[in-house]
């Protein structure tokens, strides 16, 4: 019999997804074949500190919603030292959002030499990254919404009334504020007068120092999941979410029960074939690997399908669209996650 591949899980971190990540994470570690895996929990803490592997471990199974922060005397435990050194094949980094989503982590792991699940350092900065992602796929002629890039020193400078004019006349009204290096949309406001503008920079700005100021699109949130390496991609099934707030925000994700989420999308068949197509360049425009998840504004009135964005590491749970779409494609979650170890280990450090 086969040796079992050894795996360490990484969960937590320090970024505003950290609740989301340990969702991810027990879902995962239950969904692994342990015929097939060991799989060795390692926590790390909202001040990003990693924790031992008993108390990680104790974290994942427990009803804890976090991490509990350590001193910094104990930043990286040596058992998690010898774990990556010489007891690991490879790591499965669940982290979401900054500090574990942007590269950050998967430059740690590739000083180290150490394989991983999922994008590189270069392609998830750039997922994360809303602002170069939106170049990237303007510069690729893949279609989005009208945007703006602001910074946090260029707005300190303006007139903010006569700024938000300019916004008003050619992004129109409403439109959203979105920091650029955050995901499960966190920090997300809607404008519609320079009251709800003022206060929605105020509030990006508590995430980033680098926003998004985009253009309201009428058209219904569909989503498709990819999972493969250069030439070979598989796209699965759309899927539409149909939320009772303002926009798709962390609340309706992951707190408000309301949202509904239709697997396959009920859209046409030159609309499934063209989300298909756009999912699979803007995630090659990106040079990802293994994971990625494509966010699309869908408008069969006038046959406009825009990509929102790349997600390089999207939520994981068994009720997350990721493996959703994958299972109405014929893939279940156990299955999904030996391939993306598969994915992992053929890759080219």
């Amino acid at each position: 019999m086969e040796s079992k591949i050894n795996i360490a899980l990484f969960f937590g971190g320090r970024s505003a997804e950290h609740e989301v990540s340990l969702l991810s994470a027990r879902s995962i570690f239950q969904a692994f074949d342990q015929e097939k895996y060991n799989i060795f929990p390692v926590a790390i803490s909202k001040n990003g500190f990693f924790r031992s592997l008993d108390i990680s471990k104790k974290i994942l199974f427990s009803d804890l919603k976090s991490v509990p922060e350590v001193n910094r005397d104990n930043i990286l435990p040596q058992e998690i030292l010898k774990l990556l050194e010489k007891e690991i094949d490879l790591v499965f980094p669940v982290l979401h959002g900054p500090f574990g989503e942007d590269g950050k982590i998967q430059g740690f792991l590739d000083v180290l030499n150490i394989q991983y699940v999922g994008c590189d350092l270069k392609a998830s900065a750039v997922g994360m990254d809303k602002a170069v992602m939106k170049q990237i796929f303007a510069y690729n002629n893949i279609p989005q919404s009208k945007f703006e890039i602001l910074k946090k020193a260029e707005y300190e400078i303006k007139d903010v009334a006569q700024f938000f004019g300019n916004l008003a006349e050619s992004l129109g009204l409403p439109f959203f504020i979105k920091p650029a290096n955050m995901g499960s949309s966190i920090g997300i406001s809607r404008v519609n007068d320079l009251a709800s503008f003022k206060k929605g920079i105020a509030e990006a700005f508590k995430y980033d120092k680098k926003l998004i100021l985009e253009s309201s699109v009428e058209g219904r949130e569909i989503e498709s999941a990819v999972l493969g390496t250069g030439a070979e991609l598989k796209v699965s099934a759309a899927g539409e979410i149909i939320s009772t707030h303002d926009f798709y925000d962390y609340q309706a994700k992951y707190e408000d029960q309301s949202t509904e989420l239709i697997i396959p999308a009920d859209i046409s068949a030159a609309s499934r074939e063209k989300i298909k197509e756009l999912s699979a360049r803007a995630f090659r425009a990106v040079d990802a690997e293994g994971i990625s998840r494509l966010d699309f504004f869908v408008n069969e009135k006038n046959d406009e399908i825009l990509v929102n964005e790349i997600n390089t590491m999207p939520g994981f749970t068994k009720f997350s669209m990721y493996p959703l779409l994958f299972k109405e494609s014929g893939i279940s979650y156990s299955e999904l996650l030996d391939k993306l170890v598969e994915l992992a280990l053929k890759k080219d450090n």
